[in-house]
């Protein structure tokens, strides 16, 4: 589940958030991570999302601002808290930290076009040269394919506005905001950035209400921990 969880917030702190009517939508990202090669994320409105991978048996679902992992617990789906799992191990956690090599843009300080077109999953765009600081403080530079597709920002809604900004706010990994107003000021929306991301697939297909619902209650983790410990 951690692994799910850093590799969304790396794909989605690389792109940039813009509002739009929003229609429901699914794509299917490529990553850098070799554990975890593939995402797939399905919408219906930033407020309503959910994230798969094919190589795990868990998923995340992010509902009205609040973010919930589902793993099977003896064969059983359940549902967890991802906010209140963050708080019950602590601030200095490793769902906190999501691995050592967490690091975000917190700064975009150069995005310039290269003229270069490049299509991607089937959406034209084209290649930009990005300078940017991560949140340790180091500058890098990446190349980036960029579009104004409305459904790529639809998409990027769905992402940051919804699932990410969920996670975050339950794990405390913050600091990319500044990069999130420069790429929205422009208007644009990523491709591919770097060897992080890379969009593979998208289409507007209607997602069903089910695929976005609760298996059952979260489980409450204070109480379970209570009785584990027997207090």
């Amino acid at each position: 589940m951690k692994r799910l969880i850093h590799s969304l917030l790396v794909v989605g702190l690389g792109a940039g958030i813009h509002t739009t009517a929003m229609a429901d939508g699914r794509a299917v990202f490529q990553t850098a991570d070799a554990s975890m090669p593939s995402l797939t994320f399905s919408w219906q409105v930033p407020e309503r999302s959910r994230l798969d991978t094919p190589n795990e048996t868990a998923h995340v679902i992010a509902v009205d601002g609040k973010a919930y992992g589902v793993a099977k617990v003896a064969g059983h789906p359940v549902a967890m808290d991802l906010d209140q799992l963050a708080a019950l191990l602590g601030q200095h956690n490793a769902l906190a930290r999501l691995g050592p090599d967490a690091v975000v843009p917190t700064q975009i300080t150069a995005l310039e076009p290269t003229g270069q077109p490049e299509t991607v999953a089937g959406v034209a765009g084209e290649r930009y040269r990005v300078s940017w600081v991560d949140s340790e403080g180091r500058a890098r530079i990446d190349e980036a394919v960029l579009t104004d597709d409305p459904l790529v920002m639809e998409m990027q809604d769905a992402l940051l506005g919804g699932m990410t900004r969920a996670i975050a706010r339950g794990t405390g990994v913050s600091g990319h905001e500044t990069a999130e107003r420069e790429l929205d000021r422009r208007g644009l929306a990523v491709l591919r950035f770097g060897d992080d991301f890379r969009l593979e697939s998208i289409s507007d297909d209607p997602q069903p209400d089910g695929r976005f619902a609760m298996p059952s209650k979260p489980v409450d983790l204070q109480q379970l921990m209570r009785g584990v410990m027997g207090n």
